[in-house]
This record gives structure tokens, C-alpha cells and sequence, in this order.
């Protein structure tokens, strides 16, 4: 794979100091968005949202023209004229310096159209408020989604003590009837761009959904920038009848098509 730090592409892997706090603690950002197969999709709120984390903790990046950059790292990929999953990476590696970012580019094949998910429903855990950051700190998410997959389910959905419903994993989530839409507000969660987005599609309000609650809903429906909008037909015990004709009609918008 060829990434591209410090103003120039590279081939193989990334180096990390084992002694930089990137490398001892996971400190850092990272930011996950689709080459729709002619630019990056919804890249100016990956971005924001990137530098937004980054200030709250006082750090700053070194300047980078991302359109370009990526355009760049995806064709040494020869991933040009289809989808990619493109990673900006903002490791912390000085404690006094700008952080220099990475970007990264790989194959990335779309879900079938009629494809839905399933969901295990996570034991409820105390989240910090780290949460609302994409912070590459990621072990509480990587092992909830790997015990979902080892059973045979596509993610984990996280919940707070209560059984309030947080979000999944990798995914914002939201439930509705085909006509109105709620999404979960519980808890710390992380601002997704692709929700953010949707709002603009559809009619969504926040509310605070419990795991117990679950089946007054018809519809769940995972929501993040690879897939856009999927319909989630199991979350733990619970079924809901897949939303192919809603998610049909905003995944254009949602992903840049």
C-alpha cells in the first residue's frame, strides 16, 4: 500500500518512535471517508470535524491540501476509477509539535443493494467523553465489533448502564417508521457526518432510546460514510422490517454518487 506523510508518497508500511505517545497510547485522530470513484465524498466535514477534535485538545496538524493529497495517494493505489475507503490519520508523535498527518487509501467494495445488517446489543459500559472524538484510541469499539463478529453479526451497538442505546461501532443509528426518524442521543456518541447529512434528507429529532424500547420501532438503519444508508434488520433480540426505499433514496446524496 502507498500512503502519503510528510509531503511525499510512500510505499510499505507507516514508522512509528515506539517511544511517541501515538505508538505507547494510541494518541491521535483518524478520520474514515469513501472515494466515491471520482473524489472524496463529504471531505470539508471529515476535515472540521478532524480539527475540531484536535483543538479541543490543544494540538494543531500540519497544513495539508486533502483533495489533492488524496487524490494523489488513491491513483499510486491504481484505485482511481472506483470506490476506496480513504483514512487521514493524525497521529500524535511529539508532545510539542504539530502532528503531520497520514493518508491512506484502499480497495473498497459497496454493499449489495439489498444487503441488511445485524447487530449484537453490547453489555452496557461507562463511556468518557472521549466518545465524541474519533480518537485511534479505538480498543473499546474493536472489541465489541470483533465479539459481534465472532458470532456471526455485522456490528456491536454500544449502550450506556440504564440500557440506553448509544450508537453502533462503526455506525451513527436510527429508527423510525418510514416517515419519522429518531436517533439515539444517549451517552457520549460521536458526531457523524453521514447523520449530519441525512438530517438534511429526512425529518430526524433526538430522542432517548433503551434497549427494552427497541421493538416499538418498525425500522433501524446503520448510518456511516462507506455504506450511507443500510437497513438493520436485528439488533440482539429484537427484528425490524428492512427500509430498502428510504435508504435507496438518500445513499445518492449520502455518498456522493
Amino acid at each position: 500500500m502507498i500512503h502519503w506523510q510528510g509531503g511525499a508518497l510512500h510505499e510499505g508500511g507507516v514508522r512509528l518512535d515506539i517511544g511517541s505517545p501515538a505508538f505507547r497510547y494510541g494518541a491521535g485522530f483518524f478520520e474514515t471517508l469513501l472515494w466515491n470513484g471520482r473524489a472524496p465524498s463529504r471531505l470539508a466535514a471529515h476535515v472540521a470535524r478532524l480539527e475540531a477534535s484536535l483543538a479541543h485538545f490543544g494540538l494543531s496538524a500540519q497544513p495539508v491540501d486533502y483533495d489533492y493529497v488524496i487524490a494523489e495517494v488513491v491513483q499510486a493505489n491504481g484505485l482511481g476509477g472506483r470506490q476506496a475507503r480513504v483514512n487521514i490519520f493524525a497521529p500524535v508523535e511529539e508532545e510539542d509539535a504539530a502532528v503531520a498527518p497520514i493518508v491512506t487509501a484502499a480497495p473498497y467494495d459497496p454493499p449489495a443493494p439489498d444487503r441488511t445488517y445485524s447487530l449484537r446489543l453490547a453489555a452496557p459500559a461507562t463511556q468518557g467523553s472521549l466518545a465524541v472524538h474519533k480518537s485511534m484510541n479505538y480498543m473499546l469499539c474493536y472489541l465489541e465489533r470483533r465479539a459481534a463478529r465472532a458470532l456471526g453479526q455485522d456490528d456491536a451497538v454500544l449502550t450506556q448502564p440504564g440500557g440506553i442505546v448509544v450508537e453502533a461501532t462503526t455506525a451513527a443509528l436510527l429508527f423510525g417508521d418510514g416517515e419519522c426518524f429518531c436517533t439515539p442521543t444517549g451517552g457520549c456518541r460521536l458526531p457523524s457526518t453521514t447523520l449530519a447529512a441525512a438530517r438534511d434528507l429526512l425529518p430526524v429529532r433526538d430522542c432517548t432510546v433503551r434497549a427494552g424500547e427497541l421493538r416499538a420501532f418498525r425500522h433501524a438503519y446503520l448510518l456511516n460514510s462507506l455504506q450511507g444508508m443500510r437497513p438493520v434488520t436485528v439488533i440482539g433480540a429484537h427484528a425490524f422490517a428492512p427500509d430498502f426505499a428510504t435508504c435507496q433514496r438518500c445513499n445518492p446524496v449520502l455518498l456522493g454518487e
